[in-house]
């Protein structure tokens, strides 16, 4: 069944593979899950409008989580009186960034986590404020497969372990030339390219092309 569930992906396999890394948003789980939660509560706490929720939905579905303006759009489309853009933009942002998350992953990627974790060594490499990265990461219930040791919150897209000639290998004790990295962006695919490892672009554990 796990194998059925893995399909195409375990196609490149082979005795020369022995690490698998993640990235976690809209790898190991639906993005979308999370995105809704936080801006509900400001949509909620400044607009109490649905079209301004909407808008924001329709924008990172359109642009994707790397976006960074949407709450400047959204002041100016739907301008408050009582709040300046810069300290709406600031407390939004904050909303977002401390937000606790409830999230789960998939009756299938649990299963495909436990199977990689059986046969192979696995790690997982995320970006974006560490802080709520840490709290999805605990959300999701992930530390029940990856060894601390073997988790890196980059802190930021701009991080050293995006760019050539990356560390994350050395921090991680792998050798990039037995390793695949599943990833949903552009970015991931950078990451594990110029890491000199295979990549493998899927969305919740899907693969896609």
């Amino acid at each position: 069944m796990v194998l059925k569930w893995l399909g195409i992906m375990m196609n490149v396999f082979s005795n020369k593979i022995k690490y698998i890394g993640f990235d976690m948003d809209g790898t190991l789980y639906d993005e979308f899950d999370f995105i809704v939660q936080p801006y509900t509560e400001i949509s909620n706490l400044f607009f109490l409008n649905d079209k301004v929720y909407e808008y924001m939905i329709f924008r990172w579905l359109e642009k994707g989580s790397s976006y960074n303006k949407i709450f400047d759009e959204v002041y100016s489309l739907y301008p408050l009186t009582n709040t300046t853009k810069e300290e709406f933009i600031k407390q939004a942002l904050n909303i977002f960034r401390e937000y606790k998350p409830t999230l789960s992953l998939s009756t299938r990627v649990i299963e495909i986590l436990k199977y990689f974790k059986q046969y192979y060594t696995i790690f997982l490499v995320t970006d974006g404020n560490s802080k709520l990265q840490e709290r999805k990461f605990k959300a999701l219930n992930l530390e029940k497969f990856f060894k601390k040791s073997n988790v890196i919150f980059t802190g930021c897209y701009s991080s050293e372990y995006h760019k050539p000639n990356v560390k994350a290998t050395e921090l991680l004790n792998i050798n990039p030339e037995e390793t695949i990295f599943y990833g949903d962006r552009q970015i991931d695919k950078k990451f594990a390219l110029d890491s000199g490892m295979q990549f493998k672009k899927v969305y919740n554990m899907i693969e896609v092309k």
